[in-house]
């Protein structure tokens, strides 16, 4: 599998009119824009690049690095739809943000031009130009919806004045907060015991499908259980249908016409 294609990230000016290089930055500024490289690669998304390999390269001060897969898709559709006036789509607000910032200090300080240059040549564009002249597209409120819809997992903890559970989902690691009253918390029976089935009412980003205002509003009843003498006969007759098969791959094999098949 091809290497993914890395993005030129780029700032140009001048310090102390040498111009600004690997070799001669300050440090603000290279902190500074490091910082603006991270948030604008990983948008609202939670995470960070500290696993990212990055190349810092001359003729400016650059950075390349290739964006995580899970990330490269919305990354380009919003640098290519950053400096168009109207479009389907709005850019995610925290990138946004990043170029707005870029575009606000190099009409403040002339001479100063930030680059994002995809080194791909089919990427969706091939360079994001961000200097005095830039028109950025207008930031958008994003759109939270009311939802209701069921979690299961294990309630680690509740507290605080208005009492809030820490849900541990079984997809998730990272524990999810949802709203309670002390009555719903106090009528169930040993809440902490267990997985718990609950329905929520949340908000959901109508953008990016994130979830706010967890409430609970019930506990669902939920009693997983294995049937043992089920599961037994399941098995005897499976073992009874395949008794005369010597093989079960070779036999799914062949009736879908050979090992070549």
């Amino acid at each position: 599998m091809p290497a993914p294609e890395p993005v030129e990230f780029a700032l140009q000016c001048e310090i102390n009119g040498t111009p600004i290089s690997p070799a001669h930055v300050p440090f603000g500024i290279m902190r500074k824009f490091h910082e603006d490289v991270e948030k604008l690669v990983l948008g609202s998304n939670q995470g960070s690049l500290n696993d990212v390999v990055v190349e810092v390269r001359p003729g400016s001060y650059a950075l390349v690095l290739s964006p995580p897969e899970s990330l490269r898709d919305s990354f380009e559709r919003d640098m290519a739809v950053a400096t168009e006036a109207e479009g389907a789509g709005n850019p995610d607000p925290t990138r946004l943000a990043v170029l707005q910032g870029w575009q606000r200090r190099a009409a403040f300080e002339k001479g100063i031009t930030y680059f994002v240059r995809s080194q791909n040549p089919h990427a969706r564009f091939p360079e994001l130009r961000i200097d005095d002249k830039t028109v950025l597209r207008r930031a958008v409120a994003d759109r939270w919806i009311p939802v209701e819809l069921m979690l299961l997992g294990q309630l680690r903890e509740a507290g605080g004045e208005k009492a809030n559970l820490h849900v541990r989902l079984r997809d998730n690691p990272k524990p999810v907060i949802v709203a309670v009253d002390w009555i719903q918390l106090a009528n169930e029976p040993l809440p902490f015991a267990g997985e718990k089935l609950m329905r929520v009412s949340a908000e959901r980003n109508e953008r990016t499908r994130q979830l706010r205002k967890l409430r609970l509003i019930e506990f669902v009843p939920y009693q997983p259980s294995f049937d043992e003498a089920a599961f037994a006969k399941m098995t005897t007759a499976g073992a009874k249908a395949w008794q005369d098969v010597p093989d079960a791959a070779d036999w799914v094999r062949e009736q879908r016409g050979g090992a070549d098949a």
